[in-house]
């Protein structure tokens, strides 16, 4: 196999990896609620969840979605996030190649990243009181921006190790 194939093997590698992560940190936020009261290993289960979840979430109650009378195992903004980077990492071949490392202008994140902190910070500071719309909407729109930078920079990473200076000075 030449290097050239295996490159393209390894940037589906990556792809795949990305998106089954992905996949289970989504469905974790679904299994913490649904295996809530249950028995066993399953109620362990989705303790762990939350408690794995609380170290980059607040989890408040009255700011998260819930699956019958539990909450997911993030907050509204931050279950949007996901599930959104979710949805971008599906729809990534779609819009742009994985031999396509190069990253888009870095305001489109900065808008992302900038309107969250816009609508925290005015809730933050009581200037005006974010709501479920706003925080899903602003956690959506930074969630589905992120795959276009996290998954050609992490193909751009491996080939910076892989072959540094044929893949990189090629355009």
């Amino acid at each position: 196999m030449t290097k050239t194939a295996d490159i393209k093997r390894y940037q589906k590698v990556i792809y795949i990896i990305i998106l089954a992560v992905s996949l289970l940190w989504c469905g974790a936020i679904l299994i913490a609620p649904f295996w809530h009261d249950s028995p066993g290993i399953q109620g362990t289960i989705s303790e762990y969840t939350y408690s794995f979840f609380s170290k980059s979430c607040h989890q408040i109650d009255d700011r998260s979605l819930h699956l019958g009378q539990y909450k997911l195992g993030m907050c509204s903004r931050c279950t949007f996030i996901y599930f959104a980077f979710l949805l971008g990492v599906i729809t990534y071949p779609f819009i742009r190649k994985l031999n396509n490392f190069d990253l888009p202008p870095l305001y489109f994140l900065a808008i992302g990243a900038g309107l969250v902190a816009v609508d925290a910070g005015l809730n933050l500071f009581d200037v005006v009181q974010s709501s479920f719309v706003s925080r899903e909407i602003t956690g959506a729109i930074l969630g589905i921006i992120l795959p276009f930078y996290i998954i050609p920079g992490t193909i751009r990473v491996f080939y910076e190790f892989y072959t540094p200076q044929k893949i990189i000075t090629k355009k």
